[in-house]
């Protein structure tokens, strides 16, 4: 008997204890021993002679080994698997320790060939003590109660992500081609795109992904899109995806997916009332699966519901929308939509053959859904935080109630009145924190202005211009301007009488100059100082006492301000 391994594990298991070793001929023990007793009864060489013929013509009894030789073949067809998986393994841990990876993922590989190791040893150990077995009796039991337990840690290895991590190619970053590159580059843009739940970006990119000829996307990228399509009301294409995508990981033995997918399939044909197809993809996965009832449950329960004479009833058809509804559930356009549609599906038909899967649906269509608002109310938050009520509120605006149960939509309405409410004492509180800060600019605008330090203090007044205190600033402005002005006018004007009484030419040009400079500036700094054309016929005085001088002085730079105390 050929089994499939590993796609028919539990099941090639099932039949080889149940059928696999039926198939030669084995003297039933209990037959074999009345006929040993009626040849003890009978006497002399007559009784010999017919034992003698009776035994020559009874079919001859096997090795135990030869009769075992199925099940010593699975296991050994399994040995070799392990073996591959553990080379291959090595040949990933030697190549990553010798790249740039973290630690973690040589964590995940150290864990995995743990778990490897762990079933190849069981694998041997059950392979030699059937061997050493002499009695059929013993050695099937023996394989009944180890195999079986052997296999299910088998499945769980191929179904854990080692099994992924063992697909991935041998082959170095520095060592893929352009194109390759390329390929991940834009593979992993789209997995970032999923992740977000942007199913438009994701199909886009999934269509332009730059593949050469016979080339395939990855598998999980492969996934991402068939569940884009899915989320967007796409579901024939999704099913072809996952159809062809079944079909090329069973050739490349990854069966880890194949529960996944068979299942996903079967709920989308049933979902898109392809009826017959569904009940074949469960009838598959209860052969496959059999051994396992946690896998087989939900198989089971929609296979109940697929009578053919059910197929037009309103209560499958329902379901087969509920079933779509919740394999496409996208939470920002759906939100409780799902919820409620289970709930009523549920009260409708409290006693339908899938009742408990219905059930099963509305709690995790629940649990997305709650999740989904947590997340829309952890963003409200956090705009709060980050004092953007505006943002927050329209968050809130844009979460469609129609899609939301009445308790829900309670939630959002408290949560608008809260962020009214935030906005409103948040506004009041930087109010009275710029007042309180125009306050002390102003404070200190008027201690500068008594410490007749001018400039700094128009400087801090003049910054309060667009504030409620513009007026007074204005004001304070003008005092300030004046003040300076009319002290550095008689600045200037106490180093003009210092020229007048010098001596030395050089000294009183200078001082002249230093004069004039002084008076400039007040033209320029202070304009509204209202001392304009006072400060104007200074200058003219000035200008005049250097021409007598000097007439081309005033064409000439001249350095102002060296060795001068005003």
């Amino acid at each position: 008997m050929g089994c499939k391994w590993p796609n028919k594990i539990v099941w090639c298991l099932v039949l080889m204890l149940s059928g696999c070793v039926a198939q030669k001929q084995v003297i039933d023990p209990y037959s074999a021993k009345q006929q040993r007793d009626d040849i003890s009864a009978r006497q002399g060489g007559e009784a010999k002679v017919e034992s003698l013929s009776r035994d020559m013509q009874e079919p001859a009894v096997l090795p135990v080994k030869d009769l075992l030789m199925p099940t010593l073949t699975l296991i050994n067809d399994r040995i070799y698997a392990y073996e591959q998986k553990l080379e291959v393994l090595r040949e990933l841990q030697a190549q990553t320790i010798s790249s740039p990876s973290s630690q973690e993922t040589l964590n995940v590989m150290s864990d995995c060939r743990a778990q490897l190791q762990s079933v190849l040893v069981e694998y041997n150990a059950l392979n030699q003590r059937l061997l050493q077995k002499t009695d059929l009796q013993a050695a099937q039991l023996l394989a009944a109660d180890s195999l079986l337990q052997i296999s299910e840690k088998d499945i769980n290895y191929l179904e854990s992500s080692c099994q992924s991590l063992m697909a991935a190619p041998l082959v170095s970053q520095q060592q893929l081609p352009v194109q390759a590159k390329s390929l991940h580059a834009e593979e992993q843009l789209l997995k970032a795109a999923s992740a977000v739940d942007d199913y438009a970006t994701v199909i886009s990119h999934y269509e332009q992904l730059p593949l050469e000829a016979g080339q395939l996307p990855s598998f999980d990228t492969t996934f991402l899109y068939g569940q884009a399509l899915l989320k967007t009301s796409r579901e024939p294409e999704a099913r072809k995806v996952f159809t062809d995508l079944l079909s090329v990981i069973r050739k490349q033995d990854q069966a880890q997916w194949e529960f996944r997918l068979m299942q996903l399939i079967g709920d989308l044909e049933f979902g898109l009332e392809i009826f017959d197809g569904a009940k074949d993809r469960y009838k598959e996965l209860a052969v496959i699966y059999e051994g396992l009832s946690s896998k087989n449950e939900w198989a089971l329960q929609q296979l109940s519901a697929l009578d053919r004479n059910m197929y037009q009833s309103d209560e499958v058809r329902s379901y087969a929308q509920l079933l779509k509804a919740y394999l496409g559930y996208n939470p920002d356009r759906d939100g409780y939509g799902v919820v409620e549609q289970a709930k009523k599906y549920i009260a409708e038909y409290p006693y339908s053959p899938v009742a408990s899967n219905a059930d099963l649906v509305l709690e995790r269509a629940n649990e997305e859904a709650d999740a989904w608002l947590k997340s829309v109310l952890a963003r409200i938050d956090s705009l709060v935080e980050e004092k953007k009520f505006q943002e927050a509120l329209l968050l809130v605006e844009r979460v469609p109630r129609d899609i939301l149960p009445v308790e829900k939509q309670e939630i959002l309405r408290r949560k608008n009145d809260q962020l009214l409410t935030a906005e409103s004492i948040s506004i009041e509180t930087s109010r009275l924190v710029q007042e309180q800060e125009l306050q002390e600019e102003w404070n200190q605008g008027m201690l500068l202005l008594e410490a007749r330090e001018y400039d700094q203090a128009i400087e801090v007044f003049t910054s309060l211009m667009a504030s409620s205190y513009a007026v007074k600033a204005r004001e304070r402005i003008d005092q300030a301007a004046k003040l300076a002005a009319k002290e550095d006018r008689q600045r200037a004007a106490e180093i003009f009488m210092r020229a007048n009484r010098t001596g030395d030419r050089e000294s009183k040009i200078k001082l002249l100059f230093a004069s004039r400079k002084l008076l400039q500036d007040i033209l320029i700094k202070y304009p509204q100082s209202g001392l304009s054309d006072k400060v104007n016929r200074n200058l003219v005085r000035i200008e005049e006492e250097i021409n007598r001088i000097d007439p081309t002085l005033l064409t000439t730079p001249v350095t102002v301000g060296e060795g001068i105390t005003p």
